[in-house]
């Protein structure tokens, strides 16, 4: 085409192994129109930015499959760049990333349209319960948290940071988007066990018009309940989202708090093109 305690939910691959099926020769048939040293340097970037910590250029060369000089190669590109920093002989990623992703963000139009709706739900729909109010936007096979607003009585564990991913099909704010993408798509992105655990629910979801709900899958004892933001050409763009541990009866696509979800992303889409 949103997690706690900066704990992500997606499922990343061990250090060391591929993504995806099998390093460059799996990605090259996607890759035909592309630049192959920009590709390979994303190739990298995207390794560092799943690694649970500093890794080897050797570490690396078999993450992508790539050779390990041509990954030396890149890499000092990439350092160079400050898309990564060096560390006695291993790499992270760096500070630029953060410049690009808050120039994204301050420039990303559902953003500034969701936060008057969002404060709104904080104040006068959550109150004072323990629960956090954020706004996901979807990013390949997982959505990221990109705001949120909490009270204080909401655990610190639960509160989730801005950046957060989880898995696109594990969260209530992925699940009230996915049933908007052509189906073809949705199948590539979970391939086809997780498209079959979870079709179902999509269907639930796109009945109760794109209103997703989880009962503690990305953390025990946290429910969630999300409405999708659709543009006024239907594309799913982003999900409002209320999560905390005491949702109770809410947790479901008829609830009231569902309802206040859904008029306030509605609300939303209609402002976006």
């Amino acid at each position: 085409m949103a997690a706690a305690g900066r704990k992500s939910g997606r499922e990343k691959p061990a250090r060391g192994a591929s993504r995806g099926n099998g390093g460059e020769a799996a990605k090259q048939p996607q890759r035909r129109h592309s630049v192959q040293s920009v590709a390979r340097a994303f190739d990298v970037i995207n390794v560092l930015k799943d690694a649970s910590g500093p890794m080897s250029a050797l570490e690396i060369s078999r993450a992508t499959g790539l050779d390990r000089t041509v990954v030396h190669r890149l890499l000092r590109s990439i350092c160079e760049e400050g898309m990564a920093v060096e560390e006695r002989g291993t790499f992270r990623l760096g500070p630029e990333p953060v410049l690009l992703a808050h120039r994204y963000l301050d420039n990303l139009l559902v953003r500034r349209l969701a936060l008057p709706y969002l404060v709104d739900l904080q104040t006068n729909v959550v109150g004072d319960l323990p629960n956090t109010v954020s706004l996901s936007i979807p990013v390949r096979d997982v959505v990221t948290v990109i705001e949120r607003i909490w009270t204080p009585t909401a655990p610190l564990g639960v509160v989730l940071d801005v950046g957060d991913t989880v898995a696109i099909d594990r969260t209530a704010a992925g699940r009230a988007l996915l049933p908007y993408y052509p189906v073809t798509e949705v199948e590539e992105l979970l391939g086809d066990e997780r498209f079959a655990a979870v079709a179902e629910t999509l269907e639930e979801v796109r009945a109760a018009d794109g209103i997703g709900i989880a009962h503690g899958e990305v953390h025990r004892g946290v429910d969630g309940v999300a409405a999708a933001i659709r543009s006024r050409r239907s594309q799913p763009i982003a999900a409002i989202v209320v999560s905390g541990p005491d949702l109770g009866d809410e947790v479901a696509y008829d609830s009231a708090l569902a309802g206040h979800l859904r008029r306030a992303a509605d609300a939303v889409g209609q402002s976006i093109p």
